[in-house]
Order: structure tokens, then C-alpha cells, then sequence
């Protein structure tokens, strides 16, 4: 064990002698180490906070063209009478909709948000995990298999943390899997007994050591490389498990008979009951002459001007405004029966033109939709609370646009009795 010498030296008489002093320091180093561990896992902490939010703001402009992309494949859809062109609208709209779910899990983890518990289920967070990392997965010559069961009853949790948990476990499988030979494969399974959900990831790698494996969940303990990761993840994991009733443990053996398996466990007595699906509406659009007038709100011409499409294609009349102060121009020289508007706007945002709209017209304020590319911002939430408006996360598509305005003006349309 590591210690301290003092050595000092004394003369008695004509003999000289030497007194030493030894200090067991093994505690004072690891506390040093500990410490370092710590600073570096802070330096790390800070440098993820600030690419967190380059990212969200990277993801939120990604959102405009997204929308605009998924709403003109749609309408190309609904025109296209030759079947393989209608199919090629179809794998456009299709991809558009991938790139709009990774987008919303980018902002989902920059985002600092309180923790809110949802129904959620546990196979649609593995597949938006494994849409995250699949170009890694691919480029890493990773075979990925998939054995989610299906029909697992939704849990009431929060989503983006299970969603890190899963992403946390496939991304620690995906590098233990660099430092081996081919064939590198990882499984994910799901299922569930009398009283729990579960779901594993495993793969082929070389494994946890030994000597590591009842140390692998405490924070800053990592059997990774200098310089890739910090021994926080698992850790991290854990809690969130032990959070939501559950647990997360490395299992005894792979299933490949080699390599690393986890198993996170939640108790089913988190599970809720699936919504029940409304009705459909029945259309009666066609019988009344016209579907309405709506005002629709955006800086961006090109998103505007699909939703404008989107609207008139369903029957609607449709007149744009590129900003706030003049929407409420437009509002002064006619009738409108709804509004759709951007949020995040130059000068007079969505937000203070609903307010402006409310003054004027309280029935109309109630028939606001308001757009945004960051749902999970501050000022989206607090504007959702604030007005009860009814929100569209974009990227959105043509049918998900008429469908909320329908909806606004349904008591409009409906035939007095």
C-alpha cells in the first residue's frame, strides 16, 4: 500500500539515530482520484450542456423544412393517380416522419425539463432508441435484433428518462462491440410475466470482467477506454429504474454465450389502461359548402404556403399572413372561423397575437392552433397552459394539419337543432 516516509535524525551522545515515520496514504489517493474523477465527470457534464443546447437549436431548424417536406408529400399522395408514383410520395412522407421522430428525441435529451409521468410504451422506446443510433449501428457493421413482444400494456413513466435508460444500454453494447472481430451482433427483447415488464439488450462483445461485475453500477466506475465515458451511464440507469418501481441488473450469461446482457425489469402494476380511440368524425364538409376560413400565421413562405395547399385541398378558403402585426390587419377586414399560427415569429410572436386576438374576439382565441418545432421549450409550455390552445409538434403532415383545424371549428359546422 502506498505510503508517506518522514525520516529525521537525532543525535544522542556520540550515536546518531534515525527515527521514521510511515503513513498509510491509500485513502487520501483514492479520495485525490475520486475527487479528479469527479471534476473531469463535471468538465464532461458542461461540455454535454452546451452541445445539448447547440443541438436543440441545430434540431429546431431542421423542424421547418421537415414540416414542409412531410406536408407536400402528403398532398402528392392524395394527386398522384399512377400507383408507383403515389408509392414513391408515400417512402418520401415515410422518411420524413424517421427524421421528424429523431429530431423530437434529440430535443427530448437537450431539453431540461421537470420529470412528468405518461403512459408509455416500453417497445416504442426501444425503437426510438434504436432510430437514433442506427446509422452507428450500421457503419459499425452491428447486426441488430429485435424480439419486442408485442401488445405490452403501456406504462405510466416518464418517458424521456426510460427512453435515455434504453438508449444508454444500446449505446454501451454498440462500443463494447468496437474492441472485437466480426460478426457483432446486439439483441433487444421484451416481454412480460404475471408481474412485471422487461426488456434486455445483449450482445457478443468480450464482456464484463469478473472482477468488475458487482462495481459496474456505482457512479464513476467504468470498464471502458480513457476518454469514452465517464461511469456515470449505468449508474444513472439504475436510479431511473429504482425511480419507477423497478430494477436494472446484469444478467449472469449472454444469450449469444458470450458478451454483456442487462435486464430491466418495471413492475406491472405501472401499467395503465390504453386510451380508448374516439370514433371517427363523419364528414359533412361537402353537404355544408364549405369548410371555413382560416388565417394562417408563418414567417417561413414555403411552410406556409403547404399548409395553405394542405387546407384549400379540404375544402377550406385560406388567406396567410407572414407575421403578427398583419394577421391582426387581416382579422380587422374580415371574418375568420380559425387560426393557425407559428409560435416563434419575429416582432409579434404567436403567443402575443393570441392575446391580441383574445381582446377582440374571445370565441376565436378558442379556435387557435398554434405550431412549433420545440414542443418541450419553456415558452411552449407555458403557452399551452395559458391559453388551452391546441398544439402541433412539426414536423407534421398534411392530414395531421386538417385534422386539428377540423376539430377547431367542428361546433361551427355542426347543424343547429
Amino acid at each position: 500500500f502506498p505510503v508517506d516516509v518522514l525520516l529525521w535524525q537525532t543525535q544522542c551522545g556520540e550515536e546518531t539515530c534515525v527515527t521514521a515515520s510511515l503513513v498509510d496514504v491509500s485513502e487520501r489517493r483514492a479520495a485525490n482520484e475520486e475527487i479528479a474523477r469527479q471534476r473531469e465527470a463535471l468538465r464532461q457534464s458542461e461540455k454535454l450542456g452546451a452541445m445539448g443546447g447547440l443541438l436543440a437549436g441545430v434540431a429546431h431548424e431542421l423542424n421547418n423544412p421537415l414540416a414542409i417536406v412531410m406536408g407536400r408529400a402528403s398532398l402528392l399522395e392524395d394527386k398522384c393517380g399512377d400507383p408507383a408514383l403515389r408509392a414513391d410520395a408515400t417512402r418520401i412522407r415515410e422518411a420524413a416522419e424517421r427524421c421528424g421522430r429523431i429530431v423530437r428525441s434529440f430535443l427530448a435529451m437537450a431539453r431540461s425539463r421537470p420529470a412528468v409521468r405518461t403512459a408509455v410504451r416500453l417497445n416504442d422506446l426501444a425503437l426510438g432508441a434504436v432510430d437514433l443510433l442506427q446509422y452507428g449501428l450500421r457503419t459499425g457493421g452491428i447486426e441488430l435484433e429485435q424480439q419486442l413482444q408485442p401488445d405490452l400494456p403501456p406504462l405510466l413513466a416518464d418517458a424521456d428518462k426510460l427512453g435515455q435508460v434504453l438508449l444508454n444500454l444500446i449505446v454501451n453494447a454498440q462500443q463494447a462491440l468496437m474492441s472485437v472481430d466480426p460478426p457483432r451482433r446486439i439483441r433487444i427483447e421484451s416481454g412480460c410475466d404475471a408481474e412485471r415488464i422487461w426488456l434486455r439488450v445483449a450482445d457478443n462483445g468480450l464482456g464484463v470482467p469478473e472482477a468488475e461485475r458487482e462495481r459496474i453500477f456505482a457512479a464513476f466506475v467504468t470498464t471502458k477506454a480513457e476518454g469514452v465515458g465517464t461511469g456515470v451511464g449505468l449508474a444513472v440507469a439504475r436510479s431511473v429504474a429504482i425511480e419507477h418501481g423497478g430494477s436494472l441488473r446484469l444478467e449472469a450469461e449472454s444469450p449469444f454465450g458470450r458478451g454483456a446482457c442487462f435486464r430491466l425489469e418495471l413492475p406491472l402494476h405501472a401499467a395503465v389502461a390504453p386510451p380508448v380511440e374516439p370514433a371517427p368524425a363523419v364528414e359533412t364538409l361537402a353537404a355544408t359548402g364549405g369548410a371555413g376560413r382560416v388565417l394562417v400565421v408563418d414567417d417561413e413562405p414555403e411552410l406556409a404556403a403547404m399548409m395553405r395547399d394542405a387546407l384549400e385541398a379540404s375544402g377550406f378558403e385560406v388567406a396567410i399572413a407572414e407575421s403578427g402585426a398583419v394577421a391582426l390587419a387581416l382579422l380587422d377586414e374580415g371574418r375568420f372561423d380559425a387560426v393557425v399560427s407559428d409560435l416563434r415569429m419575429p416582432d409579434l410572436d404567436g403567443r402575443a397575437l393570441w392575446r391580441a386576438i383574445r381582446e377582440r374576439d374571445h370565441e376565436l382565441a378558442g379556435r387557435f392552433v398554434f405550431v412549433t418545432g420545440d414542443t418541450l421549450s419553456p415558452l411552449a409550455s407555458e403557452f399551452r397552459r395559458e391559453s388551452g390552445a391546441d398544439g402541433l409538434d412539426k414536423p407534421f403532415s398534411a392530414a395531421d394539419l386538417v385534422q386539428r383545424v377540423r376539430r377547431c371549428t367542428a361546433a361551427l359546422q355542426a347543424p343547429a337543432r
